[in-house]
């Protein structure tokens, strides 16, 4: 049986029209002659899902357009369709096109008159209000590739998909995925992907390696697998290692927004709902983190573990939600981590190990970034990773245990398909996240010698910063330290003071860095705080079970 490739995105631009099997004779009829019932009419109308090209997304009547123009035709593979909320000029003109709105008005004999009119602006604002659509189709996005549903079987066919409520658009044409790969199948795929096209990537070890097959999968595997995603992070040793090249893989296959990075958290937070707001791609790639940066943003750290976002549209006192159904990602040189982040990112890195990088050759593909703008190379790409997902599914999807708190079917998802398709690593990297964690290694510091001067001795914020006074000249740190650089600094690197000395100390009460905790008495006497540090050294395994033996 010959494999037919699916419809090319242009080819179903139009059945988004012709989606629903309304036809211009079976338009519907509304009297709006009277405002209050126009109202409510209009409403019913629309519930009814008896408009074409309508779908409900987060509460909000929301349409697939076609997307145009010379910088759309310029771009090879970008996906035609877009996801826009329906406004009160797009719903008249979806109105006049797809039903017979009217007021009435008596003639002199008596008789009735019909004239077609246009809801008014006021009238299509007030029936948009709705926020509960019940027999209209609920959306999820648009995709240009095909993904894995719910119940492992592939999304391949053009048009809107009810398991999924996805509308697939594809940008390019596919040979159909069997729906039981053979052995061979698998084989073709297995060295394709991991010894043509990613041969040649200087990975830093072999989790580095397990971990990226595990990114690039996510947006395929993520309808079957559900649950949140964390944050790939792909660092390099220097520039020229190919970080960029690396994510142009799943850029390219399923569609990314590119956004530079930014380091102020209110601005980040700006750049997050602009992109959910107006995207619909799965990929959202944060490139060039700056040398100087840290990826530490609270905003960042809650966007990874929200299955929505919230936040007020920008220019305007409305608030925006909408699914966080993305893969987020961030690239740059020897990335440091803060806050939160460490224990919601999986790492990549890349580590040529020789001066001038770009420099290398002898690649297998001599150049993969003009290969990846080949649309013929895409497509086989994509059909070997949507053969190896199916086969992987008819296995039984198996999984693997991995603790990875937040991402806990993501990571046990992942760790099973990464050893099921013979790359071994996944995640074998983490502990090198505390290496990249500035901020924690500061704090390590901080309270190990803290703890080496007063053990669990209680002490004031005051006394902990008289301690440390000879830490500080007026041209900056002294070199007669008695706390060898470790009591901590602001971001400026000043001395705190009390007050910010306590706020810091509070905010890390608890938190474990390394073996060290902070922990705070207070004296009902004197009405003040005092701190010390915890020590708790946990046994090994091994030692455990010898105790309990």
């Amino acid at each position: 049986m010959t494999d037919t490739p699916a419809p090319s995105g242009a080819d179903i631009v139009g059945q988004v029209l012709d989606s629903h099997g309304v036809t211009p004779t079976e338009r519907p009829e509304l009297d709006i002659t009277h405002e209050p019932y126009a109202i409510l009419g209009l409403t019913d109308l629309i519930g009814d899902g008896t408009i074409p090209e309508t779908y409900v997304r987060n509460g909000a009547l929301s349409q697939i357009v076609q997307v145009s123009g010379d910088v759309l035709a310029a771009q090879e593979n970008t996906l035609p369709l877009a996801v826009v909320d329906v406004t009160a000029d797009a719903l008249r003109r979806l109105l006049a096109r797809h039903a017979y709105l009217y007021k009435t008005s008596e003639k002199k004999d008596g008789t009735i008159k019909r004239t077609p009119v246009s809801p008014s602006v006021s009238i299509a604002k007030a029936a948009l209000s709705e926020t509960h659509w019940p027999k209209v189709r609920p959306l999820a996005g648009v995709v240009g590739a095909p993904v894995m549903r719910p119940d492992g079987t592939v999304l391949q066919d053009p048009g809107y998909d009810d398991a999924t409520r996805l509308y697939y658009a594809p940008v390019r044409d596919l040979a159909r995925v069997p729906h039981l790969p053979s052995g061979a199948d698998v084989d073709r795929a297995r060295t394709f992907v991991l010894d043509h096209v990613l041969a040649d990537f200087p990975w830093a070890d072999g989790g580095s390696r397990a971990n990226f097959v595990a990114l690039m999968m996510t947006p395929l595997l993520r309808p079957f697998v559900g649950g949140l995603a964390p944050l790939g992070a792909v660092s390099a040793s220097a520039p020229g290692s190919g970080k960029t090249l690396l994510t142009d893989i799943p850029s390219k296959l399923f569609g990314a927004t590119s956004r530079p990075w930014v380091q102020d958290d209110a601005e980040l937070r700006k750049s997050i709902t602009a992109t959910l707001k107006t995207s619909s791609d799965p990929v959202v790639v944060f490139d060039n983190v700056g040398e100087f940066d840290s990826v530490d943003q609270p905003t960042l750290a809650k966007l990874l573990t929200s299955a929505a976002w919230s936040d007020r549209e920008l220019g305007s006192s409305n608030q925006i939600g909408v699914p966080n159904d993305r893969s987020w990602w961030v690239t740059g040189n020897n990335l440091s981590f803060g806050g939160d982040m460490p224990s919601r990112t999986v790492l990549v890195v890349l580590d040529p190990r020789v001066p001038n990088p770009d420099l290398r050759t002898g690649f297998t593909i001599p150049d993969l970034g003009e290969w990846l703008e080949d649309s013929t190379n895409l497509a086989e790409l994509l059909h070997h990773l949507l053969v190896l997902a199916r086969a992987w599914v008819v296995a039984g999807a198996p999984s693997s245990d991995r603790s990875m708190r937040n991402f806990r079917r993501w990571a046990r998802s992942m760790a099973g398909f990464t050893e099921w398709m013979g790359v071994p690593g996944f995640m074998a990297n983490a502990d090198q996240l505390a290496a990249h964690d500035e901020e924690g290694a500061q704090w390590h510091a901080f309270l190990a010698t803290w703890y080496s001067k007063y053990t669990t001795n209680p002490k004031t914020c005051v006394e902990l910063l008289k301690s440390a006074e000879t830490a500080w000249s007026g041209f900056g740190p002294s070199a007669d330290d008695p706390w060898e650089g470790a009591f901590l600094t602001k971001a400026d690197g000043s001395k705190p003071s009390a007050r910010g000395l306590g706020k810091m100390l509070t905010g890390k009460a608890g938190r474990f860095y390394g073996e060290y905790t902070v922990r705070s008495v207070f004296d009902k006497k004197t009405k003040i705080f005092r701190y010390y540090v915890d020590r708790v050294i946990s046994e090994a395994p091994a030692e455990r079970e010898m105790a309990h033996a």
